[in-house]
């Protein structure tokens, strides 16, 4: 059977993400694996070299004749075989799956937040989590609080976009892949989650230049991610100051909490905050660390980070909601905890300490069974085989 070719299509956002690199790994293993890939990318960039883009934005994410032109002549002059977008928003818009469809070529979207039922695309609001939209089935809630870059003008755009295109169905025109049986189930207002259009894969690893976990000898964790409000940093610097002096954190990271964490950790014994770092030296450290520490105060998509410690064999703490709860579950690599108990950090910890080598074992395993790139390639080109027009 001849390998597909595939148009993968992405819009960047100004500041990287999980997305990108989701987006960027998936390519490099296609052509690795013998697939001639197109790509289509558009970046938010060109909204700060074109006055005319940004004032014509609020038309063009809901249809963008740019984009549509343009990939249907990709389509026609390369002979794509499928379609493959990550992030639509908000240049290339939904434009892209008519292209497809005028073409009479398959389009696989794959689900990286919760845009198309959230204007703000993470189910958060004031430091909770929020589904009101998802419930209510009414996108009321979002226009009133400001959902969308606290804009009231911005978040009634994006009303727009997901009002226009849910009336036009499109959402059932086309094909999902999401990341955590989690992620689909909560579409399930939208789409028959249960069809035969929709197929769950999680993110891959690359192999990671980490070998051989050493033994835990102190009780060190780790924390490495963006330092702001929604990923828990604020909570965890809160619990760490009831843990004795022999528990190390090392925190890894930037962000708008930069400063907070830095007076927050100067005195502290027990705490040691390293900055952004690159990912080798994180590895290195998660390494020879008792557990990595993901706090996170939503949903999240599919963490890296959470899989990289899993591929290194380092057990996961973290929040008992949303996909890193899923991924724990399904892994039996780590331990969760629920925010809203006091105790229950604390016991995490202590379980973590105490099944350390049980939990290493079950992370690598799940890692080797489901993370690794052959594996994700497997899945991929199942669903290219079986995704429908």
């Amino acid at each position: 059977m001849s390998k597909k070719k595939v148009l993968m299509v992405h819009n960047f956002y100004q500041i990287g993400g999980g997305e990108h690199t989701v987006f960027k790994n998936e390519v490099e293993m296609l052509r690795e694996n013998g697939h001639e890939v197109i790509e289509y990318t558009r970046s938010n960039d060109e909204l700060k070299k074109s006055k005319w883009k940004m004032l014509l934005l609020p038309f063009t994410t809901i249809w963008s004749f740019k984009t549509y032109r343009e990939v249907k002549k990709i389509i026609k002059e390369q002979s794509i075989d499928i379609v493959h977008c990550h992030n639509t928003f908000p240049l290339i818009s939904p434009s892209v799956y008519y292209a497809a469809r005028n073409r009479r070529i398959p389009v696989v979207q794959t689900i990286h937040n919760f845009r198309f039922l959230c204007p703000g695309a993470m189910f958060y609001r004031n430091g909770k989590i929020c589904e009101e939209c998802r419930e209510k089935q009414s996108l009321k809630s979002a226009l009133k609080n400001k959902c969308y870059r606290n804009s009231k003008i911005q978040t009634l755009v994006v009303i727009a976009m997901l009002k226009i295109h849910k009336r036009l169905e499109t959402y059932k025109k086309i094909n999902y892949i999401f990341l955590t049986e989690f992620n689909k189930m909560k579409f399930d207002h939208l789409i028959n989650v249960n069809g035969n259009n929709v197929f769950v894969k999680p993110n891959f690893v690359k192999e990671i230049q980490v070998k051989g976990r050493k033994s835990c000898k102190t009780k060190t964790f780790v924390f490495a991610g963006r330092l702001e409000e929604n990923k828990g940093i604020k909570y965890l610097l809160s619990q760490w100051k009831n843990m004795a002096e022999d528990y190390q954190l090392h925190i890894y990271g930037t962000g708008p909490l930069e400063k907070y964490v830095k007076e927050n950790s100067c005195d502290k014994k027990n705490i040691k905050f390293y900055g952004f770092q690159s990912q080798q030296v994180i590895f290195n450290d998660l390494k020879s660390a008792m557990g990595m520490i993901f706090p996170s105060l939503w949903y999240e998509g599919f963490p890296m980070i959470i899989a990289e410690s899993m591929a290194i064999g380092c057990p996961v703490i973290s929040t008992n909601i949303g996909n890193e709860n899923d991924i724990i579950i399904s892994s039996n690599g780590g331990v969760t905890f629920n925010i809203d108990e006091n105790e229950s950090f604390e016991l995490a910890v202590e379980k973590c300490i105490c099944d350390n080598d049980e939990l290493s074992l079950n992370a690598q395993k799940f890692y080797e069974k489901v993370l690794t790139r052959d594996k994700n390639y497997e899945c991929l080109n199942k669903i290219y085989e079986n995704v429908k027009i």
